[in-house]
């Protein structure tokens, strides 16, 4: 119970402590997913239902994926250069619990743009979408597959620019080279293979089989998957902080 107190305390003053920011980063996450739908769908000569499925429900994933390798390290590294996290980890508070309230606090800021992104590809491509209460799931879980990476890149990153080049790379990664945005297939074999051991990966298969009637999803193995790279993410993450602490 006292750990639960933790944390519902923790997120109360994370929140506030990001009072200002928080529209801001609404609107800006909101306007990203909309510019991707938007504009991929402006690169292609021709958009189908199925591309277009691929195109709204891939920037879905990739809104979850720039919570755990975007924002979640770039709040991380502020706090490590301002002195913030230094503080909270000099209090006697558990450290996962202070981890979880920021993955809790970033991830509320961004799951409003997701929701707007869906409506949005919805009504832009004029597309049927099936909501399976599942697709929470999914989105908790790919945010937690990713969370530890995000936080181990900015804890052992020198300096905050560090950490924000990095998260700059891997996103680049995420939209153009892994298959969340576009089908497996049409990867180079070597980037088929990879995606194998990627959480985005398996969020992108997660939110079609959630939101589409699309072949080839497995949301059982995707929901599977992303509890594994979540344990392995947060204790990654746990390592981190402790180490820092």
């Amino acid at each position: 119970m006292r750990w639960l107190e933790q944390y519902r305390n923790l997120v109360s003053v994370q929140l506030r402590a990001m009072r200002t920011e928080v529209w801001f980063v609404i609107s800006f996450q909101g306007a990203m997913a909309t510019g991707l739908v938007l504009g991929m769908g402006y690169l292609m000569p021709e958009v189908s239902d199925t591309t277009a499925m691929y195109l709204v429900t891939g920037t879905a994933a990739q809104s979850f994926a720039t919570v755990g390798l975007v924002m979640l390290p770039q709040v991380v590294a502020r706090g490590k250069a301002l002195g913030t996290l230094d503080y909270y980890l000099t209090l006697p508070i558990s450290r996962e619990a202070y981890l979880l309230a920021l993955v809790t606090v970033v991830a509320l800021m961004a799951f409003p743009a997701v929701v707007f992104c869906i409506l949005f590809g919805m009504w832009r491509y004029d597309l049927a979408l099936d909501f399976d209460p599942a697709v929470i799931a999914v989105g908790v879980l790919a945010v937690l597959s990713l969370a530890g990476v995000g936080v181990a890149m900015a804890v052992y990153s020198p300096h905050q620019q560090v950490t924000n080049a990095l998260t700059q790379l891997v996103i680049f990664y995420v939209i153009f080279f892994a298959p969340v945005l576009l089908p497996k297939e049409q990867l180079p074999e070597l980037l088929q293979f990879t995606a194998n051991f990627f959480p985005p990966t398996y969020a992108a298969d997660g939110v079609r089989a959630t939101l589409t009637d699309l072949p080839g999803t497995h949301l059982a193995r995707s929901l599977l998957a992303m509890a594994a790279f979540a344990a392995g993410s947060l204790a990654l993450s746990a390592v981190a902080i402790r180490r820092r602490g």
